[in-house]
């Protein structure tokens, strides 16, 4: 019962179902015109649909499950690459850069990666996202984390220009280059890893997928997973990212 009224009084769900609630009694009175209610009520069902973890859950199955997670790290791997994702900078609070919670996952992966056979150079991706000579380049904070973290920071080669996946990809393939590195692990989020791994193979890169960060994993199919969720409405913001990413890199033969 505490279970039951916990989640009822969710403040996102209760928020939602309040509206709901009020344009239904909105249609049932009719004191404003069809005309007028419809766009609202198109409004919420498509919020609901958005709000609800189980379409979450297939939405973002449909990008993460060609991508598993590893037991070990490909055989003929000769450098690992992993994609910054972002980090809050320094502020009045915070006296020193921080990586968000998707980069965390990815070097952890990373430096695991790292872990599992011979040492490979590690390539840190990412450039400044935020102007400000306060606020240092994405790969020169993550650098630092794998430091601390078990690789040598002769392994580690800093790409500390990009700022989206393509750029990832061509100015890694630079950096590839010059120390003649073939064929690498590429290490970045599992919704993710459809665009990123396309987009360094189109770069003549020849890339294997080490995903992480999975997130539609193991599902219970309980009646909360039919009700809104602002957790779910975050998921559908990364398929919709990556889904319309994909379509966009598509159409410039970025991928």
């Amino acid at each position: 019962m505490m279970g039951l009224l916990t989640g009822l009084l969710d403040p996102y769900r209760l928020l939602f179902l309040v509206l709901g609630a009020g344009l239904a009694i909105l249609w049932r009175r009719r004191q404003v015109s069809a005309g007028r209610l419809l766009p609202a009520t198109l409004s919420f069902v498509a919020l609901a649909v958005l709000s609800t973890p189980a379409f979450a859950y297939l939405a973002l199955g449909a990008f993460e499950w060609s991508y598993p997670p590893t037991e070990s790290r490909p055989d003929g791997a000769e450098a690992i690459v992993v994609l910054g994702a972002g980090m809050h900078p320094p502020d009045a609070t915070r006296l020193r850069a921080e990586l968000n919670a998707a980069t965390l996952a990815r070097c952890l992966h990373a430096a695991a990666v790292y872990r599992e056979g011979k040492p490979l150079p590690v390539v840190v991706c990412g450039g400044k996202i935020a102007p400000g000579p306060s606020t240092p380049p994405l790969a020169h904070v993550m650098r630092e984390f794998l430091r601390d973290h078990g690789v040598r920071e002769d392994d580690i080669i800093v790409e500390d220009r990009s700022r989206t996946t393509h750029e990832n990809a061509v100015e890694c393939r630079e950096r590839l280059r010059e120390r003649s590195i073939g064929e690498i692990v590429l290490v970045t989020d599992a919704v993710h890893m459809f665009r990123a791994l396309r987009a360094f193979r189109k770069q003549g890169i020849r890339a294997m997928p080490s995903a992480c960060h999975h997130r539609a994993t193991e599902f219970e199919w309980t009646v909360w997973d039919f009700l809104p969720d602002a957790g779910a409405v975050q998921n559908h913001e990364l398929t919709l990212h990556e889904g319309l990413g994909s379509a966009w890199y598509w159409l410039r033969g970025y991928l």
